[in-house]
């Protein structure tokens, strides 16, 4: 029995599959899947309905999973001039944001779903909660999708906003918990390891994708391994801290 955390999918259901694979996945394991299962890649749709039919598997709500749901909502909508009416500047803006995002591909597939499967996967992201507090084997952890803006340490994760946790990267040279570690996706690890390296020449090597891999530092683990950059799919198990990869 063991909780594992991967974030990032952006998609790659072959990858996702070859990981769970990897860290033997059973009905007696729990994994929280940390936003951004969707977009970019051609099958984020198939890995959400692989997710809901699985009731050990968790969501928590990312960038690109809050961007869909307001656009998918609308566009499962019957088209009248009612609701053509509504279509706010907002939405309109946001429908594009998301597309530049790589929100065609979520686009394309859901057009193939039936109109039940598209209620039902809509119903399955509204789901997804927003953060969560785990305690495993004497360690504690917050799971959010990017990181906490506007972070304070005496307010309770219930006091943040949603878009507070979505959008913007935490601090990695700070320790926001010195009791609690903080889970988050997001942010490529590459990126975190380059500006740790920070090179002279401002470029950093990671031709052979060595710096695609979970980074823990200040009670931070950050596991976004650019696997829709053509890095990593990476999985943690709180229970030991193991990492493992595809």
């Amino acid at each position: 029995m063991s909780t594992y955390v991967i974030s990032d999918i952006h998609g790659e259901y072959d990858k996702f599959i070859s990981l769970l694979e990897t860290i033997i996945f059973s009905k007696d394991d729990t994994l929280f899947l940390l936003g951004d299962v969707i977009d970019r890649g051609e099958n984020g749709l198939k890995i959400l309905q692989y997710a809901m039919c699985q009731p050990n598997i968790f969501g928590v709500i990312g960038n690109h999973e809050y961007m869909a749901i307001q656009c998918l909502k609308w566009l499962h909508s019957e088209i009248t001039e009612e609701s053509v009416s509504e279509l706010s500047e907002d939405l309109l803006q946001g429908y594009i944001e998301w597309l530049n995002v790589g929100g065609q591909s979520t686009l394309d597939e859901f057009s193939t779903l039936t109109r039940e499967e598209q209620e039902n996967t809509l119903d399955y992201l509204n789901e997804f909660s927003i953060y969560e507090e785990l305690e495993i084997n004497g360690r504690s952890f917050v799971l959010v999708h990017a990181g906490i803006d506007n972070f304070e340490s005496t307010k309770g994760m219930q006091e943040y906003q949603l878009h507070e946790l979505i959008f913007n990267k935490p601090d990695y040279n700070s320790e926001y918990y010195p009791d609690k570690y903080l889970v988050t996706g997001h942010t490529p690890t590459r990126y975190i390891y380059e500006s740790k390296l920070n090179s002279s020449s401002g470029i950093v090597d990671n031709s052979d994708n060595k710096y695609d891999k979970i980074f823990k530092k200040n009670n931070h683990i950050a596991i976004d391994c650019s696997c829709s950059y053509g890095g990593k799919l990476g999985a943690i198990c709180l229970d030991t801290l193991e990492e493992f990869y595809v």
